[in-house]
């Protein structure tokens, strides 16, 4: 698929995806990489055409420049939303929201402070991408296991082993004490996200830099 059958096909699922309203959002396509610009009206719905352009087969990569334009009737004080983002970290049973600070600005709302595990992480992310009046989330929240670690490298490479749908011949893999680094090549987003959530699947894991190459 060359550069503008792939424009094509992107623009066709954004128009298809019933959470976006894609009439303010343009996509354009240079060596497989998606730029998406334009606006929409909250987070959720940019998170939305975010994973609709990666669902899209020869997707490369994608350069993410939408802008979130909230109606006014859906402006919230950042005190408000502090206060709805506090609330839904305590009431999720998965997250240690007493150990997660978070910070609101301008609609734009900051986390610090320390999990054991990263699906914590990107959960409390996710649950405040939901979250009305919100504009943006910087995600500064730093992953601590509860244990030392061992053999990471064979709890990862068994990891790898264990989805049928990963050729994981194509990755190279290195750890260096808590951090794990993936290098090589993928056929596709969807691999490359199997493999890093493998990897931060061990036990032990503090870190891991991405470094795979989608070639379809």
């Amino acid at each position: 698929m060359d550069d503008l059958e792939l424009q094509h096909a992107v623009a066709e699922e954004l128009e298809w995806a019933p959470h976006v309203d894609a009439s303010h959002v343009a996509a354009s396509v240079r060596d497989g990489i998606v730029r998406l610009t334009g606006f929409v009206g909250s987070l959720a719905e940019k998170r939305a055409a975010e994973r609709a352009v990666w669902h899209v087969r020869g997707v490369r990569g994608i350069a993410e420049e939408i802008e979130v334009a909230i109606p006014a009737s859906q402006r919230l004080s950042d005190e408000e939303i502090a206060h709805r983002v506090g609330r839904v970290l305590y009431w999720d049973a998965q997250i240690p929201g007493d150990h997660i600070q978070l910070k609101v600005e301008r609609g734009v709302v900051t986390l610090i402070g320390c999990v054991h595990w990263h699906f914590q992480k990107i959960e409390a992310e996710e649950l405040i991408h939901k979250l009305a009046g919100v504009a943006g989330v910087d995600n500064q929240i730093m992953v601590h296991p509860p244990v030392a670690p061992t053999d990471i490298k064979a709890y990862v490479e068994r990891a790898f082993r264990r989805h049928a749908n990963l050729h994981a011949a194509g990755i190279a893999l290195q750890v260096d004490d808590r951090k794990v680094t993936l290098a090589g090549h993928v056929p596709s987003v969807e691999e490359r996200n199997t493999a890093e959530n493998a990897a931060w699947s061990a036990v032990g894991v503090a870190e891991v830099d991405n470094r795979l190459v989608v070639q379809p």
